[in-house]
């Protein structure tokens, strides 16, 4: 039986998309190790592979969550940087023991391309979002790059720091060099759909496109049930918007009080999902219309969903995409803009940039969007169209590809 091991990174937005290919690999025999945090050892056991905790300290989804609401990809490299130097050692010992005959990382998560390389053992690469550019830079304002660098800056000399113990504990060798992160394999496997992809140079025969590899859709894919109030509030007659800026993004007070008021007097049910880093008493009593909570089951709305204000992140508009539902998008960072420029060029979007250059959506900007998006029939029709293309083969198709690796690996990798 083959075996393999698998890297994650410790956000539901890079373990969620991976777990389709591990169970459609566990149900083809292949054996399936996967390390991340503790808090995903539930869903990873059920998709059938085995788990492994990575050890306390070394890297968290709050350490991950905190460098990404940060706005700066500089320090996100640098905690990823950090905990390679402890996690490295570890997966040595670890691998040792379960002897894989391929490594499967995220492609952020450094560790496991750097543990792999030492071993000399094949790297399958899974890269959860679009591979973003410098040419995808250019369409940014003076401000948004003003603001970027602003953010930026401060975390280089930690990041440089960082990347020097790297090299000297484990060598240039097994280190990939600039751009360090995302990484490929040699195998890369993008569960998104070709056509979301900017041009990019890098992109070469060892990257395929799956498709999403989690299709809403699917009956056997349903997310939680929603409780009474929720059910109650988004299976009337009036058209639901949901409202939430991911799992990683924190969304500010601000911004949500622009949702509340901007949104209060359209005839529509709004379900405003603040997040981890906003207290729903902060934004005091909300309008009729308005349900306001921490999170919710984000697939089971947007099932009853007209539009969707989001971030922009590429597991949200695939979501929402698959389930026909036009998109707000409000970027927090480039890659976001990428994404929601490349649904709003195919009539499925509407995208508010005002975030990235550190300035307030305007309340009138952010309701002529959704009105814009609930009244164009052809938004949601596009939407659908854009949905029904990406197919729901994402996960069969990654694991006929891994499996295809796996076997040129024991002949020798010809």
């Amino acid at each position: 039986m083959s075996r393999i091991t698998m890297t994650g990174m410790p956000a539901s937005g890079h373990v969620n998309p991976s777990l389709p290919l591990v169970r459609e690999l566990v149900g083809r025999g292949v054996g399936v190790t996967y390390y991340a945090t503790g808090e995903f050892a539930e869903p990873v056991e059920r998709a059938g592979a085995k788990f492994r905790a990575y050890p306390d300290g070394a890297i968290s989804s709050r350490d991950i969550a905190a460098a990404t609401q940060s706005g700066s990809s500089v320090r996100v490299v640098a905690r990823v940087l950090a905990a390679t130097l402890s996690l490295v050692p570890f997966l040595r010992e670890e691998f040792a023991r379960e002897r894989p005959d391929a490594v499967v990382y995220d492609s952020n998560a450094l560790w496991g391309r750097v543990t792999a390389a030492s071993l000399r053992l094949p790297t399958i690469s899974f890269m959860t979002t679009m591979l973003v550019g410098p040419a995808d830079f250019k369409g940014l304002t003076a401000l948004e790059w003003a603001h970027t660098l602003r953010l930026m800056l401060p975390d280089f000399p930690e990041a440089v720091r960082a990347r020097r113990r790297v090299l000297r504990r484990f060598g240039k060798d097994v280190v990939p060099s600039t751009p360090m992160l995302p990484m490929f394999g040699d195998l890369t496997l993008f569960p998104i759909p070709r056509e979301i992809q900017p041009a990019n140079s890098r992109l070469d025969e060892s990257c395929h496109f799956l498709g999403p590899t989690v299709n809403p859709v699917n009956a056997g894919l349903r997310g939680a049930e929603l409780d009474a109030e929720l059910a109650a509030h988004v299976d009337g007659a009036e058209p639901v918007v949901l409202v939430s800026l991911g799992t990683l993004h924190a969304g500010t007070g601000e911004f949500f009080r622009t949702c509340l008021s901007a949104l209060a007097d359209l005839p529509v049910r709004v379900v405003l999902a603040v997040g981890h880093s906003t207290d729903p008493a902060e934004l005091g009593s909300p309008p009729a219309n308005t349900l306001v909570r921490t999170t919710v089951p984000q697939v089971e709305i947007l099932r009853r969903a007209a539009v969707f204000v989001t971030h922009g992140g590429m597991n949200s508009a695939l979501e929402a995409l698959t389930c026909g539902v036009p998109l707000v998008v409000v970027p927090q960072q480039v890659e976001q803009l990428l994404i929601g420029r490349t649904i709003a060029e195919r009539g499925a979007a509407v995208v508010l940039r005002q975030h990235l250059s550190h300035r307030p959506v305007p309340p009138g900007d952010l309701r002529t969007a959704v009105e814009r998006m609930l009244t164009d029939p052809s938004a949601r029709g596009r939407a659908r169209a854009l949905g029904a293309g990406f197919g729901a083969g994402g996960g069969a198709g990654g694991a006929e590809l891994v499996e295809k690796f796996l076997r040129r690996q024991r002949k020798g990798g010809s």
